[in-house]
């Protein structure tokens, strides 16, 4: 094999290489672009069979209902809970709603359907804790200091990193001492997990968010 063919063939192969590599890139872009690609939907036939059989009981409260129970949060009787979808969530999620929402407008409940397992409803002022969570946990909700989605993870650590020295902040202690606690504390926040765990929505119409939001429970997220 002379030179120059040797030379053309490693030229071809580091071509295919960046050929390959631009094929990847252009499929990560549109994966990001649009993230439904991917979406594979269920038979929708229980649904149709239910829309023609009309209005079903609620095996739960016994409430007449179509497709599902919004209070009771499960398919009603001639939907077969085994032929309903469900699915795994990354993270978890709270619906805080409203207490004047109406509970038959709610779409919360779909996603209570399927991720029974990743998502909890309550109604307000009924709210879970989050105080000693506050790294983990995420606000959604639009507002001057709101942050990207991509920069949640950031933003959640150096939130756990400043509670972490406002702890150590104790004029009692050495400051040596104090620094030394310090830098070990933020090493070891490093290696918990800063990792965004739970998200939390509020359901209810534009002028009932405002009492939810101002809740002091929900502060800092």
């Amino acid at each position: 094999m002379s030179l120059s063919t040797h030379i053309f063939l490693k030229e071809r192969e580091e071509d295919n290489s960046k050929f390959v590599e631009i094929q990847q890139s252009q499929t990560t872009c549109i994966a990001a672009e649009d993230p439904l690609q991917n979406l594979c939907l269920a038979s929708q036939e229980v649904l149709k069979k239910a829309q023609q059989n009309g209005r079903s009981k609620c095996l739960k409260c016994g409430g007449s209902r179509m497709f599902y129970c919004y209070t009771c949060y499960v398919p009603v009787e001639n939907v077969p809970i085994e032929q309903i979808p469900h699915v795994k969530l990354p993270l978890k999620i709270d619906i805080i709603k409203h207490p004047n929402e109406t509970d038959g407008k709610s779409t919360a409940v779909h996603a209570k359907l399927l991720a029974p397992e990743f998502v909890n409803i309550y109604t307000y002022p009924c709210i879970p804790e989050y105080e000693e969570k506050d790294h983990e946990v995420a606000l959604v909700f639009p507002g001057p200091k709101s942050v990207s989605v991509k920069d949640i993870s950031f933003h959640l650590q150096k939130k756990s990193q400043n509670s972490i020295r406002g702890k150590n902040d104790d004029l009692d202690k050495p400051s040596v001492k104090r620094k030394k606690t310090e830098e070990q504390n933020l090493n070891d926040s490093k290696c918990k997990a800063t990792t965004l765990k739970k998200i939390v929505f509020i359901d209810s119409t534009w002028n009932q968010t405002n009492k939810i939001f101002t809740d002091e429970r929900l502060q800092g997220k």
